[in-house]
């Protein structure tokens, strides 16, 4: 399990440094309008690449750990479900394009809309690789492609320069069309080797074929689940583009988003390890090594991932002022409510996975119509009120009600997974939070090298105390390690 989690994560860490270089040019070479144009425009993407990409990720992920079918019958049957969704989606993009126009409230996005709609295909495809290799558990696969596919997004900068000078905006669709295609080809060639493992059981030799229902219900499931995280992660950024004014704030929202979502990246890789790995215990019957492990998980995310989430929290203006400009700390209070919430749906995601790992559909998709319900006059009514911090706040204590209903749900079908030691370690990432507040006071950080550096120390200070007084003891990582 540990070397599925440091790929993983490995990968996550790559995907954010390079997506910040990316940002760092787009920020500092766009005006914050069209940059708030770029991200209004990766927004609606990324709500629908989390419907396009996580359902059948997930459900492919699931099912080939659990062994249950002809992985062969499961792939082609989940591809072909999942070109129904591409194609769907693809032609809200392309026909349905002057309606984000007028939604937005900016004509001109209408045309960058219709270019977007080829991302859609390309994407859904890319993500069919990365559900048969988690499935498979090559992690160090996924991860390589992980880290790939972020790297070659970069392509966007020479392609801006070069290229699309006077229209920037197409020249970062085309680069990532471009990172997504490259990707695919790589992908497919690293599956290559993997089809003997693939080809475990044919009709007539013990291994049953899945229905094409089932993979539609499995696929929707999770797909649905996703539209939870889409709304909270991607929901509040259109509401800013569309209600909040000057058009700047937008751009300047958008730059606390980019900062705010790192601790959600990293706790997708937990999400990513998590489903195959208990999927496959409970499969196999181990519910007990099942649940051991859903602790362990739980702890290791709390311990390492949050008090990232809490230091940017707690250090946002400065951040915000180094990385794009002093303009942009208007966005401080919004990227100290978001870098907590991306956390929040990170758990929260974490959990609905462990939850369908037992084949608990119906709690996710019950929470997804809640949800559906509730966070979009939220975002309104906040937009209405207090602007972009009001959003942020808003989103804070959405994701964190979510995580709350969800660990409850946990509780009572798995049993407890946040224990004393998770407790102990949620703790000293409050203390962390006000160290980290006080310090910025006292040191007023204006670079990004003396940012980073109080980060390292910061938090190798927390890291070094909490092994130390063994809350996360050092024995529990090696056992973590051999898995």
């Amino acid at each position: 399990m540990r070397r599925g989690l440091i790929f993983s994560l490995s990968s996550n860490i790559i995907f954010f440094l390079s997506g910040y270089v990316l940002h760092y040019f787009l920020g500092s070479t766009m005006s914050a309008a069209n940059y708030g144009i770029v991200g209004t425009i990766i927004t609606v993407l990324d709500f629908e690449y989390m419907f396009l990409s996580n359902g059948a990720r997930q459900s492919l992920s699931k099912e080939i750990s659990m062994r249950r079918f002809n992985n062969v019958d499961v792939i082609v049957k989940t591809l072909g479900f999942q070109l129904i969704i591409i194609a769907f989606f693809f032609v809200v993009n392309f026909f349905g394009a002057p309606l984000f126009g007028i939604a937005l409230q900016d004509n001109s996005l209408a045309f960058y809309f219709r270019l977007a709609a080829f991302l859609i295909p390309a994407n859904g495809l890319f993500v069919i690789l990365l559900g048969i290799n988690d499935g498979l558990q090559q992690f160090g696969i996924s991860a390589l492609l992980g880290v790939f596919y972020p790297l070659t997004k970069l392509s966007a900068i020479p392609l801006i320069l070069f290229v699309f000078r006077d229209r920037p905006v197409i020249g970062v669709e085309a680069g990532f069309l471009l990172a997504l295609l490259l990707s695919i080809l790589v992908g497919v060639i690293l599956l290559v080797g993997s089809w003997p493992r693939l080809s475990n059981g044919h009709p007539g030799k013990g291994v049953e074929r899945i229905s094409f229902s089932a993979v539609a219900r499995s696929t929707l499931s999770f797909s649905f689940f996703f539209i939870v995280v889409s709304l909270v992660l991607s929901v509040d950024t259109l509401t800013v583009k569309s209600l909040v004014h000057p058009a700047q704030m937008a751009g300047y929202y958008t730059g606390a988003v980019n900062f705010g979502k790192l601790s959600y990246y990293l706790m997708s890789a937990f999400v990513t390890v998590v489903l195959p790995v208990i999927a496959k215990l409970v499969g196999e019957g181990k519910h007990n090594e099942a649940i051991t492990r859903a602790r362990e998980i739980v702890l290791i995310a709390v311990a390492f991932i949050l008090p990232i989430a809490v230091v940017i929290s707690a250090s946002s203006a400065p951040l915000l002022g180094a990385f794009y400009g002093a303009d942009y700390r208007i966005a401080a209070t919004a990227l100290s409510c978001l870098s907590l919430s991306n956390f929040f749906m990170g758990m929260t995601v974490m959990l609905n996975m462990m939850l369908h790992s037992y084949g608990d559909r119906r709690f996710s998709d019950l929470l997804s119509i809640v949800s559906l319900i509730v966070v979009i006059p939220a975002f309104g009514t906040a937009a209405h009120f207090s602007g972009i911090s009001g959003i942020a706040v808003t989103s804070m204590a959405c994701t964190c009600l979510l995580m709350l209903i969800s660990w409850v749900r946990v509780r009572r079908i798995l049993g407890e997974v946040m224990t004393a030691r998770s407790g102990i370690a949620a703790a000293c990432s409050l203390l962390l939070w006000v160290l980290t507040k006080l310090l910025v006071a006292v040191v007023h950080p204006a670079t990004l090298f003396g940012l980073g550096a109080m980060y390292v120390v910061l938090y190798g200070i927390y890291v070094g105390i909490i092994l130390a007084c063994r809350i996360v003891p050092i024995p529990q990582l090696r056992r973590i390690s051999n898995d």
